[in-house]
């Protein structure tokens, strides 16, 4: 009897382990290999909502202080343009030139911005009142003005002077083109516009520029399309001096991927 118990146990042992050949128990189906990955099949994309460029281009330049509903069309509409040579028609340029003007005005007042204004004399503005204004020079052909027009970048090809039907020409065609450029040679990245900068100062850029999340872009912009290079400290930091009151967000960490910090 018990010899007869311990066969059984061997054969429902070696039936339990299969037959030991390379042919798999299960059947296969066969029209796929063995163990083949099977990805799912890639998905038909939509219509395009929206495009990575500049922020504020569209915001403030497209249609920026137009209170009626034409503005939000022309909005979308900008987003959806899928051909890089609809972004650059003569009509978007010319909207931007005029929100551009409105916008140059926004230092008026401010000292240091470069534009001799009301009741300041003399080839240089008075001394600055608060340790963030920068020094500049005023422009003495531009005594007077009141306004702080005309010392954005580029501004008349970026020769100054009175303004005209295309003062703000080129600055315009160059953030209607609206893409982020960003080197991917440098290891480090400091602020936002980090290569055009060393374009537009001649001396090169050695940050990678981009848009990282701890960029104040919003400052950056306004300064840079209302005052020039005079909208930003001297110390090499590049650090607006036009505010529009909102910090950057304060859960962002700039050296983790994906460069959240802890929730508030």
């Amino acid at each position: 009897m018990k010899t007869i118990n311990f066969l059984a146990v061997v054969a429902l042992a070696l039936i339990g382990c299969g037959d030991n050949k390379d042919q798999p128990d299960a059947r296969v189906r066969p029209d796929v290999a063995a163990d083949a990955f099977m990805p799912p099949a890639v998905p038909t994309l939509g219509a395009q909502i929206d495009r990575m460029g500049r922020p504020v281009v569209n915001t403030a330049l497209n249609h920026g202080f137009d209170p009626t509903t034409a503005a939000q069309t022309a909005k979308v509409a900008y987003n959806e343009q899928t051909a890089k040579t609809d972004w650059l028609a003569q009509a978007q340029v010319g909207e931007f030139m005029k929100n551009l003007a409105l916008i140059d005005v926004l230092d008026s007042g401010k000292c240091g911005n470069g534009i001799c204004e009301t009741g300041e004399t003399g080839t240089n503005c008075p001394k600055p009142t608060a340790a963030t204004d920068p020094p500049g020079d005023c422009d003495p052909a531009q005594t007077g003005a009141g306004n702080g027009c005309g010392n954005q970048v580029l501004y008349n090809g970026g020769q100054g002077g009175p303004a005209m039907a295309l003062s703000y020409a080129s600055l315009a065609a160059i953030l209607a083109e609206d893409e982020l450029y960003l080197d991917t040679g440098k290891t480090t990245c400091s602020f936002y516009l980090g290569v055009e900068f060393g374009v537009v100062t001649g001396g090169g850029n050695s940050t990678c520029g981009g848009r990282a999340p701890e960029y104040d872009v919003i400052d950056f912009s306004l300064s840079m399309i209302a005052m020039g290079l005079k909208g930003f400290s001297t110390d090499g930091m590049f650090t607006p001096q036009i505010k529009d009151g909102v910090d950057v967000h304060a859960d962002v960490s700039a050296a983790n991927f994906p460069f959240l910090g802890t929730p508030h």
